[in-house]
């Protein structure tokens, strides 16, 4: 699933401001460069040029797991509709991650499941050994009372 040249430019440009601004301690810049992407993210889904590229960009930035959560909720969809297997596996991923964040490891190890279900469909090994070592890492979780 390709990302238009034009979308990916101005995200590009978003999150280069918002990481200039946290590295250089000005966090107002940060939250505004984030407001910013949300608003330019919204903007595409009501111009009918949605892409989960947007919404799990903005869910990367997203510093509390909860409205990461509902971001990467946003972007499944649109990549599983549009078959785009390497995008739902990297989100199911950062779906096991802000859960296991919770402390829901239960469902951490489901989105985990998927991301692998998903990323063996491509030839993403990097992504492909990313998920193995989660579900490896989280194994020993899962078997702890």
């Amino acid at each position: 699933m390709n990302i238009p040249a034009d979308i990916h430019a101005r995200v590009v440009e978003l999150t280069d401001r918002i990481i200039d601004a946290g590295q250089s301690g000005a966090a107002d810049a940060a939250e505004a460069g984030y407001d910013e992407l949300r608003r330019y993210c919204e903007s595409l889904a009501a111009a009918g040029r949605d892409h989960p590229f947007l919404w799990e960009t903005l869910a990367d930035f997203t510093g509390d797991d909860r409205p990461a959560i509902a971001l990467y909720l946003r972007a499944l969809p649109l990549a599983t509709a549009a078959g785009a297997a390497g995008y739902a596996a990297s989100i199911c991923l950062a779906l096991a991650e802000r859960h296991s964040n919770l402390d829901e490891l239960d469902a951490a190890r489901d989105y985990a499941l998927q991301a692998d279900a998903f990323a063996r469909t491509t030839d993403d090994l990097p992504l492909r050994r990313e998920i193995s070592q989660f579900l490896l890492d989280h194994s020993a979780a899962a078997d702890t009372p």
